[in-house]
């Protein structure tokens, strides 16, 4: 720990009135040893509480001085020059809208040189920033760090750093994802296995030869297969949902523009009671928007508002919204506990009706066959939108309901104008901010809890 040595403005009045000696004992007595240390695992804890409870207050964004101020005192006696790389990872957010985001940036810059597993991961972390001043070299491989790193690093850990590859830099990599290939077999488990899920979707986005993501991806298919034979029924549960997956619609690479896979619905209704909907069939000519969601789902029951919004802006004879969820076992109605609702679909779909009127819910609201973790829609976490034109093709998908009103408007009016029609006028641009001043959406929560990868 160091110290920084404050001298009482007492002392400094007195100059020159008292002898030199007595002066001096003076200023000696009134320094005061401050000290500057990284957080402790409370005040991380009291940070992140604090910046998660400041975005569910603001949904669509706080000024950009409101913010600045309120992460300065937040932070306030933070040092991030004093922080370990697994002190940082976990501020770098509060700190990048704060007064502390140079003293951070600096810092980060400084552990991703260490030629250990730490700053290969701060130095992983930098290069997904984008610093112009972040470290450099031709592939992450050529980190000093990168061998300790692997050495302790999950098969997801490395999949996903396979992902944030540029296609030049994939082009080097050729050996390590061979390694990484050959690590899936029958043998893994269905957690480990579905971490394959995450290499086939970077191998067909970065691979020149289309046909290796698809090879790997019948390889893991079979390999989940195998593996299921001899599986307890716990794990063999979870790895034919992970065989869905594989063969899902999405993995294949036949999702984004492409007719939108096929969803059963066994219950609608809107603001005005029961409506037809059985198949996507049934929304034929509008613009769908479809926003995957759950009661017990913080963010989802959050973005309410958003998509009341997004009703009011557009006639339902244009543009559907269907908030698509699936029977849950049990149902939130907000303020108390869950209501049981096992093995009983009409006492949990009456519950949701009860739901929709004490939201003031006008769209309309569907319960699928399909879960609402939908495979086939890539859905990995919710709230999860995804928009169809008229014709039923898939146009924009992984969306999030609190996604700025305008973004989401001009999605939807070139599709509409692609139809003939006039789109209603657009909404307002938001007030201008600091470019890094806007909070994300709430964040999605996943369907299965993920293996950390260093991201705060």
């Amino acid at each position: 720990m160091r110290h920084r040595l404050a001298s009482s403005a007492v002392a400094e009045g007195h100059r020159g009135s008292l002898p030199r000696m007595h002066h001096l004992l003076i200023v000696a007595a009134s320094l005061v040893a401050v000290p500057i240390a990284p957080p402790t695992p409370e005040q991380i804890s009291r940070i992140r509480d604090a910046q998660r409870t400041f975005f569910q207050q603001h949904p669509k964004g706080a000024n950009g001085e409101e913010m600045t101020a309120f992460f300065n005192e937040l932070l306030d006696g933070i040092e991030p020059s004093e922080c370990s790389w697994s002190q940082l990872k976990q501020i770098m957010g509060p700190c990048s809208f704060s007064a502390k985001r140079d003293a951070a940036q600096a810092r980060l810059k400084q552990l991703a040189n260490e030629p250990n597993a730490d700053g290969f991961d701060a130095f992983v972390y930098a290069s997904s920033l984008s610093q112009e001043d972040a470290p450099t070299a031709a592939t992450p491989f050529g980190h000093p760090g990168y061998a300790a790193w692997k050495q302790s690093a999950s098969p997801l850990d490395r999949t996903r750093l396979i992902g944030r590859l540029t296609s030049d830099q994939f082009a080097q990599a050729d050996a390590e994802v061979k390694e990484l290939e050959a690590w899936f077999t029958p043998e893994r488990s269905a957690k480990d296995l579905a971490a394959g899920v995450q290499l086939v979707e970077a191998i067909k986005r970065l691979a020149p030869d289309p046909d290796q993501g698809e090879q790997f991806r019948l390889r893991l298919l079979d390999a989940v297969v195998l593996a299921g034979g001899k599986a307890s029924p716990e794990e063999k549960a979870a790895l034919n949902k992970l065989a869905k997956k594989l063969d899902s619609a999405v993995t294949r690479g036949e999702f984004l523009d492409h007719p939108a896979p096929k969803l059963s619905f066994t219950w609608a209704q809107d603001g005005k009671g029961p409506v037809k909907l059985s198949s996507l069939d049934d929304l034929k000519g509008k613009v769908v928007v479809l926003d995957f969601w759950a009661t017990w789902c913080g963010p989802c029951v959050g973005s309410i508002p958003n998509v009341k919004e997004l009703r009011a802006h557009y006639s339902p004879d244009d543009v559907a919204i269907v908030g698509v969820t699936s029977l849950q076992g049990k149902h939130y109605p907000g303020g108390t506990g869950p209501i049981d609702c096992t093995g009983d679909a009409a006492k949990e779909q009456g519950l949701m009706a009860e739901f929709m009127k004490a939201k003031g819910i006008d769209w309309t609201i569907a319960f699928s066959e399909q879960e609402v973790f939908n495979p086939d829609y890539g859905v990995n976490g919710i709230p999860h939108v995804t928009i169809l034109d008229a014709e039923g093709i898939v146009r924009h998908t992984d969306l999030h309901p609190a996604d700025p009103m305008l973004a989401k408007c001009t999605k939807i009016d070139a599709l509409l104008r692609k139809q003939g029609k006039t789109p209603p006028a657009a909404p307002p641009a938001p007030e201008s901010a600091p470019p890094d001043a806007a909070p994300p959406a709430a964040p999605s929560i996943p369907a299965i809890p993920t293996i950390p990868a260093g991201k705060p």
